[in-house]
């Protein structure tokens, strides 16, 4: 038995909207990592709004390339929030560099970014030399526990 295109698209909105907010909540899908959930939710919920927007009588190419359409939008917003979480990260890792070293008397240098990095940089003390080292996940610090300007002899 066919149901009317008009109940069974409302059903089916009912559905995907319920389902995106199980992705969202987690509670029934644990197992995905929060993240996935997340894209998948935020595809289904551009999907939703492509599909809406859609003329009648699309043919049916036309729709999935609605589908990729939400995909890519959804990955793209992913990326762009995971790009800025790093961007985040590196900043606290600056400022805890140049805190941690300005305790220890050290003097940096201006950042220098690390060639062929963008979430990477690097600084020295002007007095001894030592270096610090940040990315958006870690922090290498080689600069002594005081700063000690280091003295070279000229040699005559």
């Amino acid at each position: 038995m066919d149901k009317p295109a008009e109940i069974e698209l409302a059903q089916l909105k009912t559905a995907v909207k319920y389902l995106i907010g199980l992705l969202e909540d987690g509670s029934l899908i644990a197992r995905y990592d929060k993240a996935t959930r997340i894209e998948i939710a935020v595809a289904l919920n551009h999907l939703l709004h492509k599909v809406e927007d859609l003329p009648d009588a699309v043919p049916d190419r036309l729709v999935q390339a609605a589908a990729v359409r939400a995909i890519i939008e959804a990955s793209e917003g992913y990326y762009a929030a995971a790009q800025a979480e790093m961007q985040e990260n590196l900043e606290l890792h600056m400022r805890q560099a140049e805190a941690t070293a300005s305790i220890h008397g050290h003097v940096l240098t201006d950042w220098e970014r690390v060639s062929g990095s963008d979430m990477e940089f690097q600084a020295s003390c002007k007095m001894c030399g030592g270096f610090v080292y940040v990315s958006h996940s870690s922090t290498y610090n080689l600069l002594l526990d005081s700063c000690e300007r280091i003295h070279v002899d000229e040699v005559e």
